[in-house]
């Protein structure tokens, strides 16, 4: 589903309302899957963005035990745990249509 994603969250911080508007939104196709983690070492539900080839890397870490956390007639939030680095963080993604 083509949508504008915008991270809610930095490292496991929230980010403030101002910051998040100030935040450049990712358009891509968000895909939620059912697969096997590596960093969970089980299923999981996995959400992911992706834009332009399939060979190019995605703009935003994967979301693990992705979750909908929301719904409006726009858009959701999908809430999740992401790995960077090693670490693993909360993470929400806002999507809204185009």
């Amino acid at each position: 589903m083509h949508m504008l994603v915008t991270p809610m969250r930095r490292l496991g911080v929230a980010l403030d309302p101002k910051e998040r508007r100030r935040y450049p939104a990712i358009k891509g196709n968000v895909m939620v899957n059912s697969a096997v983690s590596a960093e969970l070492g089980r299923s999981a539900n996995v959400a992911r963005v992706e834009v332009g080839m399939p060979l190019e890397p995605d703009p935003l870490p994967q979301l693990l035990d992705a979750t909908l956390s929301g719904m409006a007639v726009t858009g959701f939030v999908l809430s999740g745990i992401e790995y960077i680095d090693g670490c693993a963080y909360a993470q929400s993604w806002w999507c809204r249509l185009e």
